[in-house]
């Protein structure tokens, strides 16, 4: 009587451990098929950080890509053999605060201020208003939001400016000094100046003038770097005399 009962039974008892068996087999293959594209995708992710960087496009960081790649396909993996058990969801949530994180800091990489340092490359004087003025090229130059034009320089794009001036005298007139001017809007304004005495001695008459400021800088805007005397003796030097801006 017991055996026909059993019989079944048996048969549902062997199945069930013949498939509990073969979705272990499963799993396991799964894995280490998932493991072996991830070390790819690893080795591909280490080879771009050696010989990568930021493509020449700016399109970015290509490997970024790759490790969310890689981390996505390790969650699927966990979820997909084990289940969404805590431990997973909270891998799941980490690397979502990990991959805004890293969001955040490529975009202020890519994030570029403007930078102008210019040295000058001649000086002009001028009897009748005895002034000397000094023409610039620049030396660093990065963005475009500023742009040298001989004698002055014209700003495109509006903002907070770090201003910076220095120049280099080498005369025996008895003062010597520096004055940097907007003109814009309508109204010309000097924006700093700076004076220095100078020795009697020609030997010993070497003074430098040096000012800085920060300065709310308009679209349009013309600067200039004026020395109030004709016929000014200054270095041409890059290390002597140089203007710069940098936007904050």
């Amino acid at each position: 009587m017991g055996g026909p009962v059993r019989e079944p039974a048996l048969s549902v008892a062997l199945w069930l451990s013949w498939g509990a068996a073969l979705g272990a087999v499963a799993c396991a293959m799964a894995l280490l098929t998932q493991q072996t594209e991830l070390q790819t995708l690893r080795r591909e992710v280490t080879r771009l950080q050696r010989t990568g960087g930021p493509s020449e496009k700016g399109e970015g960081y290509p490997w970024l890509s790759l490790r969310e790649q890689i981390l996505e396909d390790s969650q699927h993996q966990d979820s997909a053999c084990w289940g969404k058990s805590p431990e997973a969801l909270e891998a799941r949530e980490n690397g979502e605060r990990s991959r805004r994180r890293r969001a955040v800091l490529t975009h202020k990489q890519k994030k570029k201020h403007s930078v102008l340092h210019l040295v000058p490359i001649n000086i002009t004087s001028k009897e009748d208003s005895d002034v000397t003025e000094v023409m610039w090229q620049p030396a660093l130059r990065r963005g475009r939001g500023l742009e040298a034009q001989g004698y002055v320089v014209r700003v495109w794009d509006a903002g907070v400016y770090l201003l910076y001036s220095q120049v280099l005298f080498h005369d025996v007139t008895f003062t010597m000094g520096q004055v940097v001017s907007r003109e814009g809007q309508g109204r010309q304004e000097t924006l700093f100046r700076c004076i220095r005495s100078m020795p009697s001695n020609p030997d010993w008459a070497y003074n430098s003038c040096y000012s800085a400021g920060v300065f709310h800088l308009h679209q349009g805007d013309i600067l200039s770097v004026l020395i109030p005397r004709a016929r000014a003796k200054l270095s041409l030097s890059p290390h002597g005399t140089f203007l710069g801006f940098v936007k904050l």
